[in-house]
């Protein structure tokens, strides 16, 4: 058995003849078979058939059930290995793609096993993963996340060490070497994290400190040039830009559906909505002035500097909303009390920059504007932000959104 992301391999191996597609003659094709469970259904294994001229292209025909795209196997090899098993070494890619319109997936993957039904097959599902192939249900959560990572590492070490242009094949192969030892180091920190007695204080076990600085080690003002939701920040210090370029770089947070109590509290159609409440395209254009990224500390200062435009803030509803936001909000949304203050920081500059009731104003009409127009327009002083973010550093200490402000 062998787990591949959320995928469990039971069986993988030549098909019984009784099994085999009864129009293919024996001499044409080989049948192998497929036997997978998942979390889902882990009492009800399922059995996919592929067939093809070659042990490789039958396996790539079962594999090709599992994914989004149909797939072929480019190339395999093996190795011996002390113990006389073998470690076999897969590239695949998509079979059939209109590369003008949608560039071609490629992916390797490696196993070892005694086997050489197993191996090849383990090694073909593992490189489907690597390429992004993998239908939703089978796929790992931060695989994309994780993907891009190992893809970036393979081009710094290869101009580091003076590769010059690696050969594609060993390209793939070393991604999905680096890929495997992130996701190792990934589960090691969600364990370790998860088993943390003081979760307030999980971010101070890595060096997050790695978001901050570019390939070549020098400190970011702003990183809006990625894919990872949680990395991206705008920074302050974007006045030429204009605020719809910087939105239009803003990665998709996780898809979910916003609970009913975030809508309740925070649309301003609502009405018992909270001071500050605005909707989804006004709360992007206030990230932007602000400067300010998606994460949860980022989040907690720009509900409470909408909130503080209002200017006089009625002390019930300053202390409710914080009670909502630790305790009654769902997760994603939930907001940790040790990040808190962010949000009392974030309505204290609120009320002392900013238009009054800013909220209250269609701020998609600043999307036009440069950044720095756009915030002379709502009122924003960039040094009453700058004070407010050396304290919000002092007050919340180590994170990686207060380590960029």
């Amino acid at each position: 058995m062998a787990k591949i992301a959320s995928l469990e391999v039971l069986r993988a191996a030549r098909a019984h003849p009784s099994t085999a597609d009864p129009t293919a003659t024996l001499d044409q094709f080989i049948s192998f078979e497929l036997q997978i469970r998942t979390p889902e259904d882990a009492s009800d294994p399922v059995d996919l058939i592929g067939s093809g001229p070659s042990l490789e292209s039958a396996i790539a025909d079962a594999v090709s059930q599992l994914c989004v795209r149909p797939i072929r196997v480019h190339h395999s090899r093996q190795r011996q290995q002390k113990d006389e098993s073998f470690q076999w070494v897969v590239t695949i890619c998509e079979a059939t793609v209109n590369e003008s319109a949608d560039p071609k997936r490629e992916g390797a993957g490696r196993y070892v096993s005694k086997s050489t039904d197993f191996g090849l097959a383990i090694a073909t599902i593992r490189a489907a993963n690597h390429a992004g192939l993998l239908k939703p249900i089978y796929r790992a959560n931060h695989q994309k996340m994780l993907r891009q990572s190992s893809h970036e590492l393979v081009e710094e070490l290869t101009e580091v060490l003076g590769l010059g242009t690696l050969a594609e094949q060993k390209k793939l192969e070393a991604d999905s070497v680096i890929l495997d030892h992130l996701n190792r180091v990934a589960s090691a920190a969600v364990v370790t994290a998860a088993n943390s007695p003081k979760p307030e204080s999980i971010l101070s076990l890595y060096d997050t400190s790695t978001w901050l600085y570019d390939a070549q080690g020098r400190k970011r003002d702003s990183f809006t040039d990625t894919d990872l939701w949680f990395a991206w920040y705008p920074g302050i210090e974007q006045a030429g830009r204009t605020i719809d370029s910087v939105i239009a770089s803003m990665p998709a947070a996780p898809a979910s559906k916003i609970p009913w109590i975030v809508r309740l509290f925070e649309n301003p159609q609502s009405w018992i909505r909270f001071r500050g409440a605005v909707d989804l395209e006004d709360h992007d254009v206030m990230h932007v002035l602000l400067g300010r990224g998606l994460q949860d500390q980022d989040e907690a200062f720009v509900l409470g500097f909408a909130m503080g435009t209002a200017k006089q803030v009625r002390w019930w509803e300053y202390h409710f909303f914080q009670f909502l936001i630790a305790r009654l909000y769902p997760e994603p949304y939930r907001i940790p009390k040790f990040l808190h203050p962010a949000f009392r920081l974030g309505v204290q500059c609120g009320q002392e920059t900013g238009n009054q009731n800013l909220y209250k104003s269609s701020l998609k009409n600043l999307r036009p504007l440069t950044v720095e127009d756009a915030r002379r327009e709502a009122g924003i002083d960039t040094d009453i932000l700058r004070r407010y973010y050396r304290e919000e550093q002092a007050a919340i200490p180590i994170t990686i959104a207060s380590l960029r402000l």
